[in-house]
């Protein structure tokens, strides 16, 4: 149970990616990029301090990594271009349909069998999903295009989390999340030579976007991949609708937004069904145990 609360509690706290998003006044794509390379400065100064330079050293799955590098720049990419194109609202909703590809794929690539409490808690998880972005929604059209990509980032985490849940098995969590940043960074910063705006406008941009990349992305990633040896990917897919229950807690604590009821009962929900699959679901008993991070670490 303590690996399904982890999960849950790391989800809980990507919510604070929303705030400081708010905060920063730069393209999507520009944000997306110093998110990840200040990520990969952040998983390399770890192995860096921890005097394990030979974390860095990727190996013979190169080829994997490079994948997932590439997959990580489109899902956040597709992310924030859904929100642009229409609003959080529609981009919650679309994106957060990952779940249900994991639980209906998952078990054709991983050692898993299709998990009877997982696919019990989708149910009341999107539910939930689905009434605070109605909450949220400002009623105006919804583009096609905008489900087209929203959908995408959806299916693109799916792949994320099953595919990486795969390459977890081979590498230490440090290689892992070093390299997947680092070349989604490379990937997007031919971005940056046709962007009009490319620096932060004050400090407070400044200091969101080295929180938003240091430590909701570098080390917050390294405790990801580091879970991601020990939950399953259909728990890990449920679990993952408690980040805009907690966005939308804290837009309310921090921002001042207003909690209606659709968002009240929606986080409900969702709450309750991340706490069944807490409860309920096993830990991933087939995973092959991976060099560990803290045993890395000594």
């Amino acid at each position: 149970m303590r690996w399904n609360v982890s999960v849950a509690t790391l989800a809980a706290s990507w919510g604070f990616v929303a705030i400081l998003v708010s905060a920063v006044d730069l393209g999507a794509t520009v944000l997306v990029f110093y998110r990840l390379a200040l990520a990969a400065a952040t998983v390399g100064a770890i192995a860096i301090a921890s005097r394990r330079r030979e974390l860095l050293r990727l190996g013979p799955s190169w080829k994997g990594v490079a994948a997932i590098g590439l997959v990580l720049a489109g899902h956040w990419s597709l992310f924030f271009l859904t929100i642009k194109l229409s609003s959080v609202a529609v981009a919650v909703v679309t994106v957060y349909t990952a779940p249900l590809f994991i639980a209906a794929v998952a078990p054709f690539f991983l050692p898993e069998r299709w998990s009877p409490v997982a696919l019990a808690a989708l149910v009341p998880a999107g539910a939930g999903i689905v009434l605070i972005a109605v909450a949220g929604n400002d009623g105006g059209h919804v583009r096609p295009v905008a489900i087209a990509t929203g959908l995408g980032a959806g299916a693109l985490y799916a792949v994320l989390v099953i595919y990486g849940k795969r390459l977890r098995l081979q590498l230490n969590p440090v290689t892992f999340a070093f390299w997947a940043y680092l070349i989604a960074a490379v990937v997007l910063a031919p971005v940056l030579a046709v962007s009009a705006h490319v620096v932060p406008s004050s400090w407070r941009e400044a200091g969101a976007i080295l929180l938003l990349g240091v430590l909701f992305t570098g080390v917050s990633g390294v405790i990801y991949v580091t879970l991601l040896g020990h939950v399953t990917a259909q728990a890990i897919g449920v679990l993952a609708f408690v980040e805009p229950v907690s966005a939308a807690l804290l837009a309310w604590a921090i921002l001042g937004q207003s909690l209606g009821a659709a968002v009240l009962i929606g986080g409900g929900l969702v709450l309750l069904a991340g706490t069944v699959v807490v409860l309920r679901e096993p830990a991933d008993a087939a995973a092959v145990e991976a060099p560990a991070l803290t045993s890395s670490m000594e």
